[in-house]
C-alpha cells in the first residue's frame, strides 16, 4: 500500500470535472497539497495507507468555493452601513475606516473576514484593499490572509481623483505613488499558486485619464491582471458622461483599458452596448448579488452576458456591504435575483451557479490547472457539506441542496492546498473565540474613534 498523508471516504464527491461527475460512496486521497487519486472508496482504501482517514460517510465533497471579490478590512463596518446608497456609504462608513484603520486592526477585521470564509467552504479569495496610508497595512492584510490558509489574491486601490465627487482627500495620492508601492508590493511577495499581487482601481471616476492609462500600462508591463468596480451603479456613466461625452465602457474601449486580463466588478448598469464591448475585449465579470441588493444599485444582466459568452464569476463583496462573507448565501440570491430579473425560473439551474463559484473563478484566476474542480493532479481545495441540520434535510441533489438549502452551518470541514484548515466546524490552526473577541472590541474603538458609527440607528453594545 502506498502511504500518503489524507484520505477522505465514504462521500459523495462533486467533481465539477469536465462532465460534471458525481461519485457515489467516493474517496480522496491526498498527499502534500495535491490530489493523488479519486474514485470509488474500495478501491481507494485498498491501495492507500494514510495518516489520518476521515469517514465523511452521509456528506458530500465540493471543491473549494472561489470568492472573486471582497474588502476584507470591511468586517469592522457590519451593519453600520444600513439604508445608505453606496455614495453615502462610501462617504460615511468605508472612507472613514479606511483612512483610522491601524495596521493591528486591520490584521484582525481582515482575519475574522477569513475565518467566515473557512466556515463557508471557501479556500480562494481575491481581495481589493483600501488606499494604505503607511505600508504596514499592505503587509498586515497580506498576513492574515496567508496566516487564515486561503488562496489568495491582493489588491489595493489606485485613487488619484475624485474628491468632487466626495472621494476623501486622505485616500487620494499621485498615481506615481501609487504605482510605487505596487512595484514594491511586487517585488516583496513574488507571485506563486498560494499568493499573488494585482492591480485595483477603486471606480473610473476615482482616477484621472492620465492615472487610468498608466495603471493600465503598468499592468501589463508586470504582466499582472487588473480589477475595477464599473457600472456599480448609474453614477459611473452619468460622470463619465460629464467628464468624456460618452458612457463609461466604450470610453474604457476608447482608450485601450479592456482586455481579458480585466476582471470587471458588478457591471449593475449595463446595456448592450457594453456588453457586446466587453465580450469582443474577453473582459471577466464579477457579480456580486447580495452587495447590489444591500445598496439598492440593481440587478447585473448576467444572462445576457452569459449569452455573449463573457466568463462569469461571484463574489460576496465587503461585509461593509453584504454584512457577511458568506458565499452560499451569495449563490443562492445570485441565482434568484436572475430568475426574477428574467420572470423565468428556468433562466439557469443550480449547477450552473456552482460554476461561477468554482470553474469559472478558476479560469478568471488563470488556475484552471490547479483548482475550480476536484481531479487528480489538481491542489487538495474542498470543504464538506454535512446534512446536519433541518434547513438541508432531505437531499435529492447535493448542487441544488449545497445552492439553495445550505448554510455555513452545514459546511463541516474545510481543506485548503492540502491544509485541514476547519474540521468538525472547528478551526484548526487559530484560536477563533479569542480573534472574535479581540475583533469586537476593536471595531468597536475604531468606529468611534473614525466616526463611522454616526449614523447608527440603534446604539446599544454587547
Amino acid at each position: 500500500m502506498e502511504s500518503i498523508e489524507l484520505l477522505l471516504t465514504h462521500s459523495t464527491i462533486v467533481t465539477q470535472n469536465d462532465h460534471r461527475q458525481i461519485i457515489k460512496d467516493g474517496a480522496i486521497a491526498i498527499q502534500g497539497d495535491k490530489i493523488v487519486a479519486i474514485g470509488s472508496t474500495n478501491d481507494l482504501a485498498a491501495r492507500y495507507l494514510a495518516k489520518e482517514s476521515l469517514d465523511m460517510a452521509g456528506n458530500a465533497i465540493f471543491p473549494g468555493l472561489i470568492n472573486t471579490h471582497t474588502h476584507l478590512f470591511q468586517t469592522s463596518a457590519k451593519g453600520l452601513g444600513e439604508d445608505m446608497p453606496v455614495q453615502d456609504w462610501v462617504e460615511v462608513v468605508t472612507a472613514p475606516t479606511a483612512i483610522h484603520i491601524s495596521p493591528e486592526e486591520i490584521y484582525l477585521f481582515c482575519l475574522t473576514g477569513c475565518l467566515e470564509q473557512i466556515h463557508c467552504g471557501v479556500t480562494t479569495v481575491i481581495e481589493m484593499s483600501y488606499p494604505a496610508h503607511t505600508f504596514a497595512l499592505h503587509d498586515s492584510n497580506i498576513k492574515a490572509m496567508t496566516d487564515s490558509g486561503l488562496r489568495s489574491r491582493y489588491t489595493t486601490i489606485i485613487s488619484d481623483f475624485g474628491e468632487e465627487y466626495g472621494v476623501l482627500p486622505e485616500l487620494i495620492k499621485p498615481i506615481e505613488q501609487f504605482l510605487d508601492e505596487y512595484s514594491q508590493l511586487l517585488d516583496k511577495y513574488p507571485a506563486s499558486d498560494r499568493l499573488a499581487v494585482w492591480l485595483a482601481i477603486g471606480a473610473p471616476w476615482t482616477v484621472t485619464d492620465r492615472g487610468l492609462v498608466e495603471a493600465r500600462e503598468f499592468t501589463r508591463r508586470a504582466g499582472i491582471p487588473i480589477i475595477m468596480h464599473i457600472n456599480e451603479n448609474e453614477v459611473d456613466n452619468a460622470l463619465s458622461q460629464e467628464r468624456h461625452g460618452k458612457n463609461m465602457i466604450p470610453y474604457l474601449d476608447e482608450v485601450g483599458f479592456l482586455g481579458p486580463d480585466l476582471l470587471a466588478i458588478h457591471c449593475v448598469d449595463t446595456d448592450e452596448t457594453d456588453i457586446e464591448l466587453f465580450a469582443k475585449n474577453d473582459v471577466k465579470v464579477c457579480y456580486n448579488p447580495v452587495s447590489n441588493m444591500y445598496l439598492g444599485s440593481g440587478i447585473a444582466p448576467i444572462m445576457q452576458m452569459i449569452d455573449a459568452g463573457l466568463t462569469i464569476c461571484i463574489g460576496t463583496d465587503g461585509a461593509g456591504s453584504n454584512n457577511s462573507q458568506d458565499m452560499i448565501e451569495s449563490l443562492k440570491v445570485g441565482a434568484l435575483l436572475q430568475k426574477v430579473a428574467a420572470k423565468d425560473a428556468s433562466v439557469l439551474d443550480a449547477q450552473m451557479v456552482l460554476d461561477w463559484a468554482t470553474r469559472e473563478a478558476a479560469k478568471v484566476m488563470g488556475l484552471s490547472d490547479d483548482i475550480g474542480s476536484l481531479e487528480v493532479g489538481k491542489k487538495a481545495d474542498m470543504f464538506v457539506l454535512a446534512p446536519n441540520s433541518a434547513k438541508i434535510v432531505p437531499v435529492h441533489d447535493p448542487v441544488a441542496t449545497l445552492v439553495y438549502s445550505s448554510g455555513e452551518e452545514n459546511v463541516v470541514t474545510t481543506i485548503a492546498n492540502g491544509q485541514i484548515l476547519m474540521k468538525d466546524s472547528i478551526i484548526q490552526h487559530l484560536d477563533e473565540a479569542d480573534i472574535l473577541q479581540q475583533c469586537q472590541a476593536a471595531a468597536l474603538n475604531l468606529a468611534d474613534r473614525c466616526g463611522s458609527n454616526r449614523k447608527l440607528k440603534r446604539h446599544w453594545r454587547f
